[in-house]
C-alpha cells in the first residue's frame, strides 16, 4: 500500500460525526498511520477556505457555488416525535396542523429553521412553526425529540435506528418531506492533496456499504 502522510481537517455535522464518521475515520487510520485528521463537528455554515478546512459534509445544496461535491447518500427530511408526545398532544394528520404543535427548531449560524416544507399532491407547501425550543446542535434537537418534548424535522440518517426501535415515530407519511442529499463538499479548482482524495473515497465506500 502506498505510503501517505499528512494532516487532513474537516467539518461534519454533530450528532453524523459522531455515529457515523468517527467510525469510518478510525479505520482509514488504521490504513493510513501516517495521516492526522481533524475534525470539526459543526452543524453550521463552514467557510472552507477561511477555516483551513479540506472537505466539508453537509446535507442540502450548495450554498458556495465554487465548491465540489461528492455524494454520499440520499436523504430525505421527516417530521418526527416521541410516542410520549403523540400520546399527550394528539398526531397532527396533515402539515398545516404543526402551528397547534410544540415544535423543536434548529438554527443554522443565523438562519432559524423554522419554515419547514412539504410536498401535497406533487405541489409545495411551507409551514411557519413555532416552539419553546431552538438549538444549534442536531444531536441536542434529536434528544429533545426523543425525551417527548416536540416534533423535530430531522434527517432520516440522523434518526433511522430511532424509527426502526420506535423510539421515534415519523408523521405526515403521505407528504414527501424536503429532499436533503447527504454530500462532501471541496474546494474546486486545484489538484487535491492525495491523502484528502483518499478519505473522500473511503468515506463514499463506507457509506455505500
Amino acid at each position: 500500500m502506498e505510503q501517505v502522510s499528512g494532516p487532513v481537517r474537516l467539518s461534519v455535522p454533530v450528532y453524523l460525526g459522531r455515529a457515523r464518521i468517527a467510525p469510518l475515520i478510525d479505520t482509514f487510520l488504521e490504513e493510513h498511520p501516517h495521516v492526522s485528521v481533524e475534525m470539526h463537528l459543526s452543524d453550521g455554515y463552514s467557510d472552507l477556505p477561511r477555516q483551513g478546512l479540506d472537505l466539508a459534509i453537509r446535507y442540502g445544496a450548495l450554498a458556495d457555488s465554487g465548491l465540489r461535491v461528492r455524494k454520499l447518500a440520499d436523504n430525505r427530511r421527516l417530521v418526527c416525535a416521541a410516542p410520549a408526545y403523540l400520546a399527550r398532544h394528539g398526531t397532527p394528520g396533515a402539515p398545516g396542523e404543526l402551528v397547534d404543535h410544540n415544535c423543536i427548531l434548529m438554527r443554522f449560524g443565523q438562519t432559524l429553521d423554522n419554515h419547514w416544507r412539504f410536498r401535497v399532491n406533487g405541489r409545495p407547501l411551507s409551514v411557519v412553526v413555532s416552539g419553546n425550543r431552538i438549538a444549534n446542535d442536531g444531536g441536542l434537537v434529536r434528544a429533545w425529540c426523543l425525551a417527548g418534548h416536540g416534533l423535530a424535522l430531522k434527517a432520516h440518517c440522523d434518526v433511522r435506528d430511532d424509527l426502526r426501535s420506535g423510539a421515534l415515530v415519523a408523521v405526515f407519511e403521505a407528504y414527501l418531506g424536503e429532499e436533503s442529499r447527504l454530500q462532501i463538499d471541496y474546494p474546486g479548482g486545484k489538484a487535491l492533496p492525495r491523502r484528502v482524495r483518499l478519505l473522500i473515497d473511503h468515506l463514499v465506500a463506507g457509506f455505500a456499504s
